[in-house]
């Protein structure tokens, strides 16, 4: 059985394209709720599929990959 190096960098390739607010949550470190108002207030990427609203987790990515740290009301606003 090959060994698992717990210490290499996490990359694109590994995390979904779309996440749960939930799985999104537990990821980062925060409760649901604060995500929930995330996706309220367009503070994160998000993308709608059948009547869901999921995390774009490869756009928050692309965001952080570009240095950006300090996410705010309206960032990702769709209009």
């Amino acid at each position: 059985m090959d060994s698992v190096d717990l210490k290499a960098p996490i990359h694109n390739a590994v995390l979904p394209p779309v996440s749960s607010q939930t799985q999104f949550a537990s990821w980062i470190g925060v409760t649901p709720d604060t995500v929930r108002g995330w996706v309220e207030n367009q503070t994160i990427p998000t993308v709608k599929i059948g009547r869901q609203r999921f995390i774009d987790v490869v756009s928050y990515m692309d965001a952080v990959k570009r240095g950006k740290t300090i996410f705010q009301r309206g960032d990702f606003n769709e209009s």
